[in-house]
């Protein structure tokens, strides 16, 4: 597949490995200060970067197995550094379920906190996921104060799979419309204004990004609809407060598309902040978008399934990483399946993802590491 821009500007494995490791003399956040939290972090990043070596050297049929395991180790080392951690949490209560209770959960966590369904059939977009209440995945939310996947709400991976961004070159047959989109915002603080017609009497100052990887299909289906549209773009919570350029109809403000109508682009305006909003000299991808894999590389993330907010990025890759390795560890003969490229339809995919995760994750838990240590 050609390179692109973006791929050219991502930061490479060995540097991102090279500052994790600078991170393990002088921890940051709450493992600053406390051993455990600190021999925790340290322990914890060394046999997450053993566990990637072994998987960029292992096999798809076992690769599943590290990288998963990496990431979780990682997760280890993000509660470790997150002061968000010990935090108390509702559970059900175990004596009555139509109940809940107060729970600790310590920064030490323990158990997936995931668990995978449907499992015995043979296309990795019907595997289904949930959420526990307690484990390591509702806790590395807690960690980097981002909301988790509802609670023993089952989710298929072909509703997580388009959440990743490398994934938009190899989707599958039966994924979810509502994908991670590439966002492109005016890189300087919020000081210059343009205007827009609201109404035949009123216009408003505005700003406006661009969305990138918005499916083909919802261009189709959507066109110039505005009520349409804003169905769509309600899936992405931190996208709230959008306006439209013409509200008695017209153009919406779609852009190119990639050439096969795969994907398209399209333009989204907000109202300007005022000076005494808290807004004001902000830029637009630190309002609306979630950094990824750089400090140019921002993109918007839907809910899932009854979430209020957008989901993380790294849970994201947890939960799809979760249930390949599930498939790896207890479904053989299904995996083996899946991954025959001479015969499984999403075998290209699935090599594809366990290939771009060598880069990914580490990527990830270092921004994660810094983000929750303040640095």
């Amino acid at each position: 597949m050609a390179m692109t821009w973006r791929d050219l500007s991502l930061p490479n494995r060995e540097e991102v490995w090279r500052q994790l490791r600078g991170l393990r003399v002088s921890p940051p956040g709450a493992a600053a200060s406390d051993r455990g939290r600190r021999e925790t972090l340290q322990s914890a990043l060394e046999q997450a970067q053993q566990l990637m070596d072994a998987a960029e050297s292992a096999g798809y049929a076992t690769r599943p197995l590290q990288l998963f395991y990496a990431l979780s180790q990682g997760g280890r080392a993000i509660a470790a550094a997150s002061p968000r951690l010990p935090a108390s949490i509702q559970v059900p209560d175990r004596d009555d379920r139509s109940r809940m209770k107060t729970q600790d959960l310590p920064w030490k966590l323990g158990g997936h906190g995931v668990k995978a369904t449907n499992t015995s059939q043979g296309r990795i977009a019907k595997v289904r996921v949930h959420a526990e209440w307690t484990g390591l995945l509702p806790g590395v939310a807690v960690a980097l104060g981002a909301e988790c996947l509802k609670a023993d709400e089952k989710i298929s991976v072909g509703e997580l799979w388009p959440l990743l961004p490398e994934s938009h070159k190899v989707p599958l047959d039966e994924a979810s419309q509502h994908a991670a989109l590439s966002f492109e915002g005016v890189s300087e603080p919020l000081h210059g204004v343009g205007s827009i017609r609201v109404d035949q009497f009123k216009t408003v100052a505005f700003y406006e990004a661009l969305l990138g990887y918005v499916p083909g299909t919802v261009r189709r289906e959507c066109g110039d609809d505005q009520a349409k549209l804003s169905a769509f773009l309600d899936h992405y919570p931190s996208l709230a407060g959008y306006i439209f350029p013409n509200p008695g109809g017209g153009s919406i403000g779609w852009g190119g598309s990639d050439g096969s109508g795969t994907y398209s682009h399209l333009n989204v305006y907000w109202p300007y902040p005022n000076a005494a909003s808290v807004e004001w000299g902000k830029q637009a991808h630190q309002l609306k978008a979630t950094r990824y894999r750089g400090a140019g590389d921002w993109w918007v993330f839907p809910k899932v399934g009854s979430m209020a907010g957008s989901l993380h990025p790294l849970l994201a890759w947890w939960t799809v990483l979760f249930a390949l390795s599930m498939m790896a560890r207890y479904e053989p003969n299904n995996w083996a399946r899946m991954i025959q490229i001479d015969s499984s339809v999403e075998a290209s995919a699935i090599e594809h993802i366990l290939d771009q995760a060598l880069d990914v994750v580490p990527a990830l838990l270092l921004d994660a590491i810094q983000v929750v240590g303040g640095t």
